[in-house]
C-alpha cells in the first residue's frame, strides 16, 4: 500500500511563494523610491561606507557654509573700504583745489570735512547680521565713536610716534576661521588702522579750523590723506610717517582672505561631488534593472500561485483514479 504525502510539497511551495512575495515587495519599493533600501539594515556590507561618506559630506558642507558666511562679511568690508578710498580721493581733490585757489573759506571746506568724516565713520561702523565688522572680536560694539575725540594737535614735532586712535572702541583681536581640516584663514580689518586714523584726523583738522583755515593746516591734512591713499610715503617734516598699510593695501589684504576662502570652497565642492556620487552609487538603484527583475519575479510569483492552487486540489481520490 502506497501513501501520498502532499504536505511537504505544499510547505515547500509556500516557502518559495513567500520568498517571491518578499522579493516582489522589495523590488516594488525600489522601483517607486529609486533607493536600494529605506533603512541602513537593508544595505548590507555597504552600510559602513555610506555612514562614512554621509559624515564627510556633513562636515564638508559645514566648512563650506561657514566659509561663505565669512566671505559675505569680507565682501561687505571690501566694499566699505573701496567706498572709503573713493571718499578720501574726493576730499583730496577738494584740498588740492582749495590750496591752489587759496579759497578754502569760499569752498566751505570745514563743512565739507565734517560731512566726509561722518561718511567715513558710517562706513567703518557698518554691521551685518548684528555684527560690527570693523571692531575685531567686539562685534557688538560700534568701532568708531568720535565723541570727545582729540587727535594730536597740529603742528606736530617729528618724529611722530605711533598714534593710538582714541575713537576706537573695538579690540586688536585677529579673527580666524577653520576653512578646512588643516587650513586656518585669518581675516578682518579693525577701524584703528593707521590709514583710517589719518583720514579722520585730516578731516578733523580742517573741520575745527572753521573760517580760520590756513594753508599749513591744509598741507598737513593733504599729507595725511596722501599717506593714507599711498600717494606718497608720508611727510616727516610735517610729522606724518607712512602708515603701516595704506587703503589700497587694506583692500588687497581683504581680497587675499577672500581668495583663500574661495579656493577652499572649490576644493570642498570637488570633494562633495565625490561623496555625493559615492552615496548615490550605494543608495540608488538602476531603474531599468529593477523593472526587469520585478517583471521576472512577478512572473515567478504567479507561477508559484498556480502550483499552490494545483497542489490544493490533490487528494487520495484523484491519485487512485
Amino acid at each position: 500500500m502506497m501513501r501520498v504525502a502532499t504536505f511537504p510539497n505544499h510547505k515547500l511551495s509556500m516557502t518559495h511563494t513567500l520568498e517571491s512575495q518578499r522579493k516582489v515587495y522589495d523590488l516594488q519599493i525600489q522601483a517607486s523610491s529609486g533607493k536600494v533600501a529605506t533603512e541602513y539594515a537593508g544595505l548590507g556590507a555597504d552600510v559602513h561606507r555610506l555612514i562614512s561618506l554621509e559624515g564627510a559630506t556633513t562636515r564638508t558642507t559645514q566648512y563650506k557654509t561657514n566659509n561663505e558666511i565669512v566671505d559675505h562679511r569680507l565682501q561687505a568690508m571690501e566694499t566699505s573700504v573701496s567706498q572709503i578710498y573713493d571718499t578720501v580721493t574726493e576730499f583730496r581733490t577738494l584740498l588740492i583745489n582749495a590750496l591752489n585757489a587759496n579759497n578754502a573759506q569760499d569752498m566751505g571746506m570745514a563743512e565739507e570735512a565734517r560731512n566726509y568724516k561722518d561718511e567715513i565713520t558710517k562706513l567703518l561702523n557698518i554691521e551685518q547680521d548684528g555684527r560690527y565688522l570693523f571692531s575685531g572680536s567686539r562685534t557688538d560694539t560700534p568701532p568708531v565713536d568720535q565723541t570727545g575725540w582729540t587727535p594730536p594737535v597740529w603742528p606736530l614735532t617729528p618724529p611722530l610716534t605711533q598714534y593710538t586712535a582714541e575713537y576706537y572702541q573695538g579690540d586688536q583681536v585677529t579673527l580666524s576661521i577653520d576653512a578646512d581640516v588643516s587650513q586656518t584663514v585669518n581675516y578682518g580689518v579693525t577701524a584703528d588702522e593707521d590709514a583710517f586714523e589719518y583720514v579722520l584726523r585730516a578731516m578733523h583738522y580742517i573741520e575745527i579750523s572753521g573760517t580760520a583755515i590756513d594753508a599749513p593746516t591744509m598741507e598737513t591734512a593733504l599729507a595725511l590723506v596722501n599717506a593714507a591713499l599711498g600717494t606718497n610715503q608720508g611727510d616727516v617734516t610735517l610729522g606724518v610717517p607712512a602708515p603701516t598699510r595704506d587703503l589700497a593695501d587694506i583692500r588687497t589684504g581683504i581680497g587675499i582672505s577672500r581668495r583663500a576662502l574661495e579656493n577652499a570652497n572649490k576644493n570642498h565642492e570637488d570633494f562633495l561631488l565625490y561623496t555625493q556620487q559615492g552615496i548615490s552609487d550605494i543608495e540608488n538603484v538602476d531603474a531599468a534593472q529593477v523593472i526587469s527583475e520585478l517583471s521576472a519575479n512577478q512572473t515567478q510569483l504567479e507561477s508559484s500561485y498556480m502550483v499552490i492552487s494545483k497542489l490544493s486540489q490533490l487528494s487520495l481520490m484523484n491519485y487512485l483514479s
